[in-house]
């Protein structure tokens, strides 16, 4: 489906191409151009991102990411990591999930911005927060947002279901204190 999609964007564009008998038409066509390229370059530096990070190598955001990048995980917290934090962060799921593999399930640009839809599975072989080893299979799904400039990650938002990742290491979800009955409480 992506690449029909590719084909159709370039003939459209070498259509314009041909049919474009004015200058304005060639400069808006070159701008299209130049737009899809960069495009294009910024897809391959997230594949990249992802390809070494399967490989264990946390190291990649030092090459791939500024170093002033803003890291939002969770979305909505109001301070972000830095690409130190990230790459400790990495570092600690690598040792704790050794065989840590990810999946691209869907990949786009638009302008400045990429998102990519993942899975990621990896066997709990170490110890992660205060849980030991567990030797379980876990798989999680996320979204991520990065935006980009000149060749390098200068913002990512990412979103995954934490929840269900932390249920499949044996991790319980239970309130702080039991519930009290009463008017207007929760019933079973």
């Amino acid at each position: 489906m992506k690449r029909a999609l590719s084909c159709l964007v370039v003939v459209v564009l070498v259509g314009l191409g041909i049919g474009c008998g004015n200058k304005e038409d060639q400069i808006a066509l070159a701008a299209m151009k130049a737009q899809a390229a960069l495009e294009a370059r910024n897809i391959e530096v997230i594949k990249t991102l992802f390809a070494e990070l399967g490989r264990g190598n946390a190291s990649v955001f030092q090459t791939l990411y500024s170093p002033e990048v803003k890291y939002y995980f969770p979305s909505n917290t109001p301070t972000p990591m830095s690409r130190d934090d990230e790459i400790a962060q990495e570092r600690m799921m690598i040792a704790a999930f050794p065989d840590l593999k990810f999946q691209i399930t869907d990949i786009f640009a638009v302008k400045d911005r990429v998102v990519v839809t993942f899975t990621a599975q990896a066997t709990h072989k170490g110890g992660l927060q205060g849980i030991p080893a567990t030797g379980n299979k876990a798989t999680i799904s996320a979204i991520c947002l990065f935006r980009l400039k000149d060749g390098l990650v200068v913002e990512e938002v990412e979103e995954a279901d934490m929840i269900g990742f932390y249920q499949q290491l044996g991790m319980e979800l239970r309130p702080k204190a039991p519930l009290k009955a009463g008017p207007g409480a929760l019933r079973r």
